[in-house]
């Protein structure tokens, strides 16, 4: 079953509710809920926290989509060259690659397997605040919170780490580039989360920009200024600047 939040179900970014957002929460899966519950067709963040992270991220990237009117997001990455190159990562395909739900069966030297479901963003949230001493003790919270059948032996632990990130492409995402300088072959590790809250942190921040420029120029408030449709907005912002 798809689970996945269509276009549809989400509403670009910029409404007057939006501006409260807290960009600089360190409590990024709580920042995360609250965003796509605002913005998308379900606002009970219950079904937010229940999704895996990965169709989370896919909807943060449907949301930027939405919201920036693109098709792809701009990348630059340094080589071990010296050089530093671009490339683009289509959307659509991305987040379409986290329709996976079902849980993750692993053989284990042939005799064991193991089952384990994948991590949602309620997960997310209870090891945030458990804040695990090292990172073997956070793939131990990790495996205990997701096994379901099976056991799982201490020299399992890594390698299972490692099949629950690969499971879900999205959260352990990286992009094989080839340098156009020296044609190395380059993996670009990326953090789509964090790429996606930026450039809605800047959209705020825009929004806010145009808020003040608005308001302070014709006396409108908040609320009149972001009922204006965005392509108005700055035909009007463009006449403050030049107004002939």
């Amino acid at each position: 079953m798809d689970l996945s939040p269509s276009p549809a179900m989400l509403r670009p970014f910029g409404q007057i509710t939006d501006l409260d957002l807290d960009f600089g929460d360190e409590d990024r899966p709580g920042l995360v809920t609250r965003l796509l519950a605002q913005c998308g067709g379900h606002p009970d963040p219950t079904y937010w926290w229940s999704l895996p992270v990965s169709l989370r991220t896919a909807a943060l990237l449907r949301l930027v989509a939405i919201t920036e009117r693109v098709d792809a997001l701009p990348f630059t990455a340094p080589c071990s060259c010296g050089e530093t190159f671009e490339f683009e990562l289509p959307l659509q395909p991305l987040a379409a690659s986290a329709g996976e739900t079902g849980p993750i069966q692993v053989e284990l030297d042939g005799q064991r397997s193991v089952t384990l479901r994948r991590p949602t963003g309620g997960d997310l949230r209870q090891w945030h605040a458990a804040m695990p001493a090292s990172r073997a003790e956070a793939v131990r919270m990790m495996l205990d919170a997701l096994l379901q059948d099976g056991q799982v032996q201490p020299d399992d632990e890594v390698r299972l780490a490692e099949l629950v990130a690969e499971a879900d492409p999205l959260v352990a995402f990286t992009v094989s580039c080839q340098c156009p300088a020296c044609g190395a072959a380059n993996e670009v590790p990326i953090d789509l989360d964090a790429t996606a809250l930026t450039r809605l942190r800047a959209r705020q921040r825009a929004l806010l920009i145009e808020v003040h420029c608005l308001a302070s120029h014709y006396g409108w408030t908040e609320s009149d200024v972001l009922a204006i449709p965005p392509a108005r907005r700055a035909q009007y912002l463009a006449l403050i600047e030049n107004p002939s």
